[in-house]
């Protein structure tokens, strides 16, 4: 379960995989019972997939960590009559049922929204998927860079080169967001749910998550005959009119500072800093805006390389000035605000000891967040046919001998 409590009288039943287990992930966060159904005998291949193996070869990988934790699991056949069964007594008790596979998975088993609604009218269903039940691409399968490319948000001249192995690498705005959409759909409609007693079918897929993440991207782009360029945004290389305020520079120790003075006060107070007033005049002594911002960008280039990152960013805090360090992921390790805040949770692995996680953006005051530890498959198996079923201990045996339940 997880440390904050906002959803501890919501039952969540879950058969995700991969990224599509967020969705989930997130409602356990904020307390919610997730009972996650996995096929057996593997289960969900996040539990062990990425580059990084926690504690040994065969370990857990972080996305498990992170998307599957809080969760309750169950290995379940649904393609036996008695998983079937199982399934559908779950799902009579649930607030929500969570469908995270190709869209239309649990409809082709018998166990849909159309179905499940019978037994439980006010039930939220919410389908969350690569590609969505519709449209030319809909029964391919797909993966995470994909919906990226699709949405148009690689790097703008990736469709005449593949990616970079950087580019490839880089956190895909489509695998992670359709999980924050979702969540803000089923709450939603839990809330009509509870308040009018009336369910939903709700679709949620990737594709669509990655194109609605990027509005002043991608409306003007499927809007070209609606707008001109803003006077003065721009310069004429088509860059923002005053963009090295706004840039990233070298310091003295090989570090990567970004500055923010692009507001006219911080500028000023950025200039004065550096005891170089005679920039806060440089435009009105040249005119054209490439020179202008060329002659600017090495003014800057050599300021920012004459101190070190952290006195820099000592001096803006002190001094009320925009700037952020441009941090490697390792960074995050030693950088004063992520300490400060303390933005993970600890957690022992076996194998491992104790590992620093990633914790939630959501902060509660008066909780602590510290939800218990991704699960292994069929974990709780026992736990969720007993007590929440109700199947008898001999039963359960019989079950395990069959293969129906891990």
């Amino acid at each position: 379960m997880s440390s904050y409590n906002f959803l501890q009288d919501v039952t969540v039943v879950e058969v995700a995989q991969l990224g599509m287990s967020a969705l989930g992930g997130y409602l356990a966060d904020m307390g919610a019972k997730v009972i996650k159904v996995e096929a057996i005998p593997d289960g969900d291949p996040v539990r062990f997939a990425g580059e990084h193996a926690v504690g040994g070869p065969e370990g857990f990988g972080f996305l498990h960590l992170r998307w599957n934790r809080g969760k309750q699991s169950i290995g379940l056949d649904l393609r036996s009559d008695e998983g079937i069964a199982l399934f559908r007594k779950l799902a009579t008790s649930a607030d929500i049922v969570i469908e995270g596979l190709k869209a239309g998975s649990l409809d082709r088993l018998g166990i849909g929204y159309s179905v499940l609604q019978k037994n439980n009218p006010t039930l939220v269903f919410c389908s969350i998927s690569g590609l969505g039940g519709s449209g030319p691409y809909h029964r391919m399968r797909s993966h995470a860079s994909a919906y990226d490319a699709y949405a148009g948000l690689l790097p703008k001249d990736v469709e005449s080169r593949p990616p970079t192995k950087e580019e490839f690498k880089a956190p895909s705005v489509g695998m992670n967001a359709p999980g924050l959409y979702a969540a803000i759909g089923v709450l939603s409609a839990l809330h009509r749910a509870r308040s009018e007693g009336i369910g939903a079918e709700i679709e949620v897929a990737a594709i669509d998550a990655a194109t609605n993440f990027a509005p002043d991207q991608i409306d003007p782009a499927i809007n070209p005959d609606t707008w001109v360029e803003r006077p003065g945004h721009l310069d004429k290389t088509s860059r923002m009119r005053e963009w090295p305020r706004l840039w990233f520079y070298e310091t003295l120790d090989g570090k990567i500072l970004h500055l923010e003075a692009l507001a006219d006060e911080t500028w000023e107070k950025f200039c004065a800093l550096v005891e170089r007033t005679d920039l806060l005049s440089l435009r009105q002594t040249i005119t054209d805006d490439e020179t202008y911002n060329e002659t600017l960008q090495r003014e800057l280039t050599d300021l920012i390389k004459s101190r070190s990152l952290n006195d820099w960013m000592a001096n803006f805090v002190e001094h009320d000035i925009s700037a952020m360090p441009v941090n490697a992921s390792a960074d995050l390790r030693d950088d004063p605000t992520y300490t400060e805040r303390k933005a993970w949770y600890e957690k022992e692995i076996e194998g491992a000891g104790t590992l620093r996680l990633s914790g939630t953006p959501i902060r509660v005051e008066g909780q602590a967040f510290n939800p218990s530890l991704a699960p292994a498959l069929g974990e709780h198996t026992d736990f969720i046919l007993h007590k929440i079923l109700d199947v008898p201990e001999e039963r359960m045996q019989q079950l395990r001998d069959a293969g129906v339940v891990a």
